[in-house]
C-alpha cells in the first residue's frame, strides 16, 4: 500500500495525477459557488501561479484546466437556476478536462540524440 509521501510526490510530479485530483475538487466547489461565486477565482489563481512558477512545460495541461477553473466564477454568477448551474458546471469542467487531456497527450518530450558508437581500436599484437 503506498504511503502518503509517495502519493504526495506523485501528485507534485505527475501532471495527470494533479489534474485528476483537481477535477473532483472543482466539481465539489460548484455547490458553494451558487451563493459565493468568487470562491473559484482565488483558489484557481493561487494554483495557477504555483503551477506556472514551479512546474515544467508538461504541466500546461494542468494550467489550462486551472484557467477554466478560474473563469468558471464568471459563468456561475449569471445562472439563477440550480439544476442548470450543475449541468453547466459539469459540462464546463468536462470541456476543460478534455482540452487539458489533449494538451497532455500532444506533448512530446524532447528526444535526446543517440550518441554515435565510438569505434573501439584494439592494439595490434605483433608476433
Amino acid at each position: 500500500m503506498p504511503d502518503l509521501a509517495h502519493i504526495a510526490n506523485s501528485i507534485a510530479t505527475d501532471p495527470l495525477a494533479g489534474l485528476l485530483l483537481v477535477i473532483p475538487f472543482s466539481l465539489a466547489l460548484i455547490i458553494p459557488c451558487e451563493r459565493v461565486w468568487w470562491i473559484h477565482a482565488p483558489v484557481a489563481l493561487a494554483f495557477l501561479v504555483v503551477s506556472v512558477i514551479y512546474h515544467e512545460p508538461r504541466h500546461l495541461a494542468f494550467d489550462s484546466y486551472l484557467v477554466g477553473f478560474f473563469a468558471f466564477a464568471a459563468v456561475c454568477r449569471d445562472i439563477p437556476n440550480r439544476p442548470l448551474l450543475y449541468r453547466v458546471g459539469i459540462l464546463w469542467f468536462a470541456a476543460c478536462t478534455v482540452v487539458a487531456a489533449l494538451i497532455f497527450a500532444a506533448y512530446r518530450e524532447p528526444q535526446l540524440p543517440i550518441p554515435a558508437q565510438t569505434a573501439v581500436v584494439e592494439p595490434a599484437i605483433s608476433a
